[in-house]
């Protein structure tokens, strides 16, 4: 097995930190299973499917929240299951 050491930023540090105290796991455990997930996604699924993630602020989050109105199209949508 290699080392590597990299710098995470603090939100996904906490959830590494929380997601292996909650369930016993250790972190390099952790992030060996993601980078499984990740290459398996990669090798699987064609590129033009995979997204990429958006980082936004709380405060943007809590703006689009507030923001966001379902269409008509959308509530039909959701409504006939």
């Amino acid at each position: 097995m290699k080392a590597i050491y990299t710098n995470l930023n603090s939100e996904n540090y906490q959830m590494l930190e929380m997601i292996s105290s909650l369930k016993g796991i250790k972190k390099n455990h952790i992030i060996n299973e993601a980078l499984e997930y990740y290459f398996n996604a990669i090798k699987t699924i064609p590129e033009e499917f995979l997204l990429k993630p958006i980082y936004i602020t709380e405060e943007e989050f809590e703006r689009l929240e507030k923001e966001s109105k379902p269409t008509e199209a959308l509530k039909r949508l959701l409504n006939d299951n």
